[in-house]
This record gives structure tokens, C-alpha cells and sequence, in this order.
């Protein structure tokens, strides 16, 4: 009896931690490392506390929509977030194809795109005409970032990229140790 009750118990902890391996429980943002700064980016865009907003709840879900989306139709995945809701110091935008019926994992996505931007140059918006901040791209022409999704599951996906990010003023830096876990919305 005791050594069912331990088989019980080990068989328990074990699962436990496969299901955390497989399944992570932390959701709703990105994590990295990038120039050697540990960063957690987990707000969605917000629009700033003291601008007059006409529309009301209506602005927030749009920003909501824009700051994760998944479409279909086009088999893409859009994800952006920030460090701070309304007055943001740094973020990141990530797209990548994504198949959604593709159902075996990890996924690497044939082409991804990541920027890394630092809000006081330039503004609130992510730009491609944004050269003090940094860009990684994977393609057919480009293998700079690699990003690989884990899982997906109730409209969450989860995982995890790395590479060398470039800037358009000339310098690069290393993106290693990220992974997100973000609910996107369904867009077409």
C-alpha cells in the first residue's frame, strides 16, 4: 500500500512536469533576453490615459485585435507587445506564417519577421522607416531570426525564437532566450 501510494505520487509529479514542458501555464506575452537585458513585454497597445477618446471601449478592443491577430484565410499571426500599457520604453512585433491545420509540433513558419523598438525614437508606432531600432527576418533570402511554435491550443500559441537582430543605423544585437504565449483574436 505504501508503495502505490509513492508509485501514486511520483507518477503525479511526473505528469505534472511534462504538462508544464508541453503546455506552458505562463500566458500573455513575450519574454527575451536582447544586449544582455533580461525583458518581459506583456501589454497589448493601449491608447494613453489623457487623450480624449471619442469612440470609448471601442478604441481598446481594436487595439486589443491589433496587438495579436491570427487570419486564416492568409495563415498569419501578428503579435505585438509592450512593457508598459499606455507609456511604453520598449516592444516588439512579430509576424510569421502560421498553418493552424498543420497540427504536428514544433512548427518552424517558413517566413517570420520580428522588430524590436525602442518608443523614445520615433514615436508610439512600429514604422519601417524606423532605423534606430531592430529588425530580424527569416526567409528563403534571410535566415537572421528563428522562431518555432510549441503549441497551439483554445486560440493560444505558444513558442519560442532567437537570432540576430539588425538595425538600420548599422549595429546588431543578440535575441536569445524568447518565448511567448499569446491569445490571438481571429481576423479575416
Amino acid at each position: 500500500m505504501v508503495t502505490d501510494s509513492i508509485k501514486l505520487i511520483l507518477f503525479s509529479a511526473f505528469v505534472t512536469c511534462l504538462s508544464a514542458t508541453v503546455f506552458p501555464v505562463w500566458e500573455n506575452g513575450i519574454s527575451c533576453t536582447f544586449k544582455d537585458r533580461d525583458l518581459l513585454l506583456s501589454y497589448p497597445m493601449r491608447p494613453s490615459e489623457d487623450v480624449l477618446r471619442q469612440k470609448g471601449r471601442r478604441a481598446i478592443e481594436q487595439l486589443d485585435t491589433l496587438s495579436n491577430w491570427f487570419s486564416p484565410s492568409r495563415n498569419y499571426v501578428e503579435i505585438v507587445r509592450q512593457d508598459h500599457p499606455t507609456r511604453p520604453t520598449l516592444g516588439i512585433a512579430m509576424g510569421f506564417e502560421f498553418d493552424e491545420s498543420n497540427g504536428e509540433y514544433p512548427y518552424t513558419p517558413a517566413h517570420a519577421v520580428l522588430q524590436m523598438k525602442d518608443f523614445g525614437w520615433g514615436g508610439v508606432e512600429f514604422s519601417h522607416r524606423d532605423t534606430l531600432n531592430y529588425t530580424g527576418i527569416s526567409n528563403e533570402v534571410s535566415d537572421d531570426l528563428h522562431i518555432e511554435i510549441d503549441a497551439y491550443r483554445n486560440d493560444t500559441i505558444f513558442g519560442h525564437f532567437s537570432g540576430l537582430l539588425l538595425s538600420g543605423g548599422g549595429p546588431m544585437g543578440n535575441i536569445e532566450k524568447g518565448r511567448f504565449a499569446v491569445r490571438v483574436y481571429r481576423v479575416e
